[in-house]
C-alpha cells in the first residue's frame, strides 16, 4: 500500500505520515521545498498550484491523504482560494484520473453551521451562513470542504475528517476558544460552561489512518473529537498538568456582544472590515455537542490517549531546535 501526504512536514501531516508508516504503508510527501526535511519514503517537490507538481505527485499511489493547506492570519482572500480552495479541487481532480483508491480530506470543525447554544451538531449537520465573516483561512476551510463534498457525492472515493481543537507535542493546547493573557490572569471569552471539543494530534492521526482503510469509509464524512470539555473544569487541569499559577476570568457574555456591536459599527464608520463581528462572537459563544457516533461505529475509532496523558505530553519540553507550530490556526471552529 502506497499513500501522498500533502502537508507532511506541518503538524498533523507529520503526525499522519509517521502513523502511516507504523502500519506498514509507505508514504510519499508533497513538499513546496527539496530543502525540507521530509519523514517519508519518498519526497515529492511540489506546490497545490501546480498541476504537474500534483499529476506526478498522485502517481502510483493508492490513497491520498490531504492535510496541506495555507494555513496563516494573514494574506489576501486569492492566496487562501488559490491553495485551500482551487488547489483541493485540483488534486482531486488528478487523483480520480489517477485512479487513487481513497482520497481523505482533512477539514473542520469550522464548517458547521452552530445555530443555537446547546445545539448537537453531527456531519448531517448544515454548512455554516456566514462565511463572509469569517476569516479567509477558516473561509478557505469550508469552501475546501464543500469542494470535497461535492466531488464525494458525484461519487468519488473520498472521505472527509473534521478535527476539532488540535494540539500536541508542538502546539500549546488551547486554554479555550479564545483567550488573553493580562499578568496573572487568562481573561477567556467563554463560559464556564462552554464544551471545548479538543482533539489530540496522534488520535486525529489514528482517525484518518482508519478513514483511509476501512472500505466503508468512501463517501462519508466524520467528526473527530476526542472530548468535550467543560470549560472551567478543563481550565484547572490545563493549570495543574502545565503548573502554571495564573487565575482564570470569565468575561461577560453581554460585555463581548456589545464589544462586537461597537466594532462593526466603527468599521462601516470607516469603510473598513471589523476585526471582531457579532458572527465571530456568537460561533464563540455557542456552544455545541458534537456527536462522533458515526466514527465510532463505522471505523472502530476511539481516542487512545486520554485527555489528561494528551496535555501532559503536550506541555512536556521540546528538544532544543525543535519546530513549535502554537501560532498556526488549529483548524478551530472560529
Amino acid at each position: 500500500m502506497k499513500a501522498l501526504v500533502t502537508g507532511a512536514t506541518g503538524f498533523l501531516g507529520a503526525a499522519v505520515v509517521a502513523r502511516l508508516r507504523a502500519d506498514g504503508v509507505r508514504v510519499r510527501a508533497l513538499v513546496r521545498s527539496a530543502d525540507v526535511a521530509c519523514a517519508a519514503e519518498e519526497c515529492c517537490v511540489g506546490d497545490l498550484r501546480d498541476v504537474e507538481a500534483l499529476k506526478r505527485a498522485v502517481a502510483d499511489v493508492d490513497w491520498v491523504v490531504h492535510a496541506g493547506a495555507r494555513v496563516s492570519t494573514h494574506g489576501q482572500w486569492s492566496e487562501f482560494e488559490a491553495v485551500n480552495v482551487a488547489g483541493t479541487e485540483a488534486l482531486i481532480q488528478q487523483a480520480i484520473a489517477a485512479g487513487v483508491r481513497r482520497f481523505v480530506h482533512v477539514s473542520s470543525l469550522s464548517v458547521y453551521a452552530v445555530p443555537a447554544d446547546g445545539a448537537i451538531v453531527s456531519e448531517d449537520s448544515a454548512y455554516d451562513d456566514g462565511a463572509g465573516e469569517r476569516g479567509f483561512y477558516a473561509r478557505s476551510k469550508l469552501a475546501a470542504d464543500q469542494v470535497a463534498s461535492r466531488a464525494m457525492q458525484s461519487g468519488a472515493p473520498l472521505t472527509i475528517v473534521r478535527p476539532g481543537l488540535l494540539y500536541g507535542p508542538g502546539r500549546t493546547p488551547p486554554l479555550a476558544r479564545r483567550s488573553v493573557a493580562l499578568g496573572p490572569l487568562r481573561v477567556l471569552l467563554a463560559s464556564p460552561n462552554y464544551l471545548l471539543p479538543l482533539a489530540y494530534v496522534d488520535n486525529v492521526a489514528d482517525a484518518i489512518a482508519l478513514a483511509a482503510a476501512a472500505p466503508a469509509a468512501a463517501g462519508r464524512a466524520y467528526t473527530i473529537v476526542d472530548v468535550l470539555a467543560r470549560q472551567a473544569d478543563y481550565a484547572r487541569l490545563y493549570r495543574q498538568v502545565s503548573g502554571a499559577r495564573w487565575l482564570p476570568v470569565y468575561v461577560p457574555l453581554s460585555a463581548l456582544r456589545a464589544a462586537a456591536s461597537g466594532a462593526e459599527r466603527v468599521a462601516t464608520l470607516l469603510g473598513r472590515r471589523a476585526p471582531l463581528t457579532r458572527h465571530q462572537v456568537e460561533r464563540t459563544l455557542r456552544s455545541a455537542t458534537f456527536v462522533t457516533r458515526r466514527a465510532h461505529d463505522e471505523l472502530g475509532w476511539q481516542p487512545r490517549v486520554p485527555l489528561e496523558e494528551a496535555l501532559r505530553r503536550s506541555f512536556e519540553p521540546r528538544p532544543r531546535g525543535a519546530a513549535d507550530s502554537a501560532g498556526a490556526p488549529a483548524h478551530s471552529p472560529a
